[in-house]
């Protein structure tokens, strides 16, 4: 009966040893990527000699980039993680100086819930990267449908409805490094990543006009203490052409790059 039960708990990749430390085994790894860099590497390392690693992260992806299988303990993890800015990283990528570029750091990260939820699928271990660089790790069963910023949904959207509005963009990919950079301004500053709000959001500023948020009414909104989600997004779908036009003759021309 042990040995079923213990090879039924490795088989979900959750063991507890007997210093009630929990150990991931046979775990798989996903990297969620909120930042503006492009990661070249993402390494996570336990205080047991555990290491799991992924890589080639884009900024705003990770979504369903699976790299498997490795052997984790505890709650406590060092992530050292290596990126750069895509633009600097593709002007440097021959000259000798693509290293002077790129940046290598250290960060602490804590697994809060530690208990594998429940379904037949592999375990994954989560790793969330905000805009302001601070970490969260996450125990789930799901490839899809955990992204908690949706920046390349948010892209997808923008580029789809208003392309023929982002004339100084050449591409889709370009308004997505563009894009990311802008959540960090709009994450850090109003906590921005409702799905609705980061549509409201992105409209504004790529298409209206960057400085929206010198608004009074809508500064007024986006410092609401009271707001919940998804209120910026009911907000500018409810903008009149005559409100939309005001705020843009107020304002600095929309989709300004350098952010």
């Amino acid at each position: 009966m042990r040995k079923a039960l213990a090879g039924m708990l490795l088989w979900l990749g959750l063991l507890t040893g007997c210093n009630a430390e929990p150990t991931y085994q046979g775990i798989s790894v996903i990297t969620y990527n909120y930042t503006p860099w492009d990661l070249e590497s993402v390494r996570i390392a336990d205080a047991f000699g555990g290491v799991a690693a992924s890589g080639m992260i884009p900024s705003g992806g990770g979504e369903g980039s699976v790299s498997c299988c490795y052997s984790l303990k505890g709650t406590d993890f060092t992530i050292k993680w290596r990126g750069g800015d895509a633009d600097l990283m593709r002007k440097h990528m021959y000259d000798g100086k693509f290293d002077d570029v790129m940046f290598t750091k250290e960060t602490k990260a804590r697994l809060q819930d530690q208990e594998a939820p429940p379904g037949d699928g592999p375990v994954i271990l989560e790793l969330h990267i905000y805009p302001d660089e601070h970490m969260e790790l996450a125990l789930s069963r799901q490839l899809l449908g955990q992204v908690r910023i949706p920046i390349v949904e948010t892209t997808r959207w923008l580029y789809k409805h208003h392309k023929e509005e982002l004339e100084n963009y050449r591409s889709i990919h370009e308004l997505r490094y563009v894009l990311a950079k802008v959540t960090r301004q709009a994450w850090t500053r109003y906590r921005i990543e409702d799905e609705g709000d980061m549509r409201g959001y992105m409209y504004l500023y790529f298409v209206v006009a960057s400085d929206f948020d010198k608004d009074s009414k809508l500064a007024a909104l986006l410092t609401d203490p009271n707001r919940k989600p998804g209120d910026l997004g009911r907000a500018v779908s409810k903008l009149s052409k005559d409100r939309l036009a005001q705020i843009k003759a107020a304002g600095t021309a929309p989709g300004d790059k350098d952010v």
